[in-house]
């Protein structure tokens, strides 16, 4: 479920641009530091937005400097150092990548699945030593949503519901001393930010999990004429047509909805610094990934390269 959340790279300013690079390259750098060379591989955007929301609500001073880098022998890269918000998003990128291994060995990935649990199961232990309480919940809530899974849940909001808890569950860092009134705000995002996630990459997998026969929530709730013929799949060959139109139709409305509440709930948070950069994932990059999936386009234009 990672790569939905990132910046719209034509719509950012040059400065903003190279900072959020900053914020990237920094905690490549941290995964590879904390967690040895190969965690470098799990890198991802939601994680360097966890550590720039973090940073951006506190009062810290920024530490950047230029260094050379694996990827990108020719030339110096920005990369933020010494930074507790990416140390942070570093464990919780650890975590949660091994919790992706262990769930793709329950599915149709069993072997890379397996492979990577063995390859992360160190760094996991790891992690799980420093937040034992996040871990906790991660699990907790990952056992719920395989839970509704098992059960086939038919409803959409329902099957969403745990990995929305798991995000309001990482985003609040224990480090950090939040002002209690901005708490509610704090979680309201993660929560929907979560559920975007969940249903965004459940409605891209459509087409996959109709031809390897997995689990989907939206070919349950509205491949409703095949619920009904027994020893079928959910969605088949009956999510076609009317069935489809009336899914796209309540995925695109309903994720509309949810990033609207997360821009109104951002509205209310005082950023000392980034708010370019939130604003341009929440406002712009959110609403291009929902435009690119609700059009079928596989492939990502709005990917940044560094």
């Amino acid at each position: 479920m990672f790569g939905y959340i990132k910046p719209y790279k034509p719509e950012m300013k040059i400065k903003e641009y190279e900072v959020f690079k900053a914020y990237y390259c920094g905690l490549c750098k941290e995964l590879g530091k904390r967690y040895g060379l190969f965690s470098r591989f799990s890198l991802n955007y939601e994680h360097t937005f966890l550590a720039i929301v973090l940073s951006a609500l506190s009062d810290e001073s920024i530490d950047m400097k230029l260094e050379p880098c694996i990827a990108h022998p020719f030339g110096k890269r920005p990369v933020i150092k010494n930074n507790e918000y990416i140390a942070y998003a570093a464990d919780m990128n650890i975590l949660l990548t091994y919790y992706k291994f262990q769930d793709m060995k329950k599915d149709e990935k069993k072997f890379p699945g397996t492979f990577g649990s063995l390859a992360f199961y160190n760094q996991f232990k790891k992690a799980r030593s420093k937040y034992p309480e996040k871990a906790f919940a991660i699990e907790q809530n990952l056992r719920a949503l395989d839970a509704l899974e098992r059960e086939r849940c038919a409803s959409i909001d329902k099957a969403a519901e745990p990995f929305a808890n798991l995000m309001k569950e990482i985003l609040p860092y224990p480090g950090m001393k939040f002002e209690e009134s901005i708490v509610p705000d704090l979680e309201h995002i993660a929560y929907n930010l979560g559920r975007f996630i969940y249903i965004i990459d459940a409605y891209d997998d459509i087409e996959k999990d109709m031809k390897n026969r997995s689990y989907n929530p939206i070919l349950l709730q509205f491949g409703k004429q095949l619920k009904n013929n027994e020893g079928g799949d959910p969605g088949g060959s009956f999510f076609r047509g009317s069935a489809k139109e009336e899914a796209k139709e309540w995925v695109c409305f309903n994720l509309t909805f949810t990033l609207s509440r997360i821009d109104q709930a951002l509205k209310k948070l005082e950023f000392k610094k980034n708010r370019g950069i939130i604003e341009n994932v929440v406002k712009i990059g959110l609403y291009k990934e929902l435009e690119r999936i609700m059009k079928g386009d596989k492939k990502c234009k709005t990917r940044m390269k560094f």
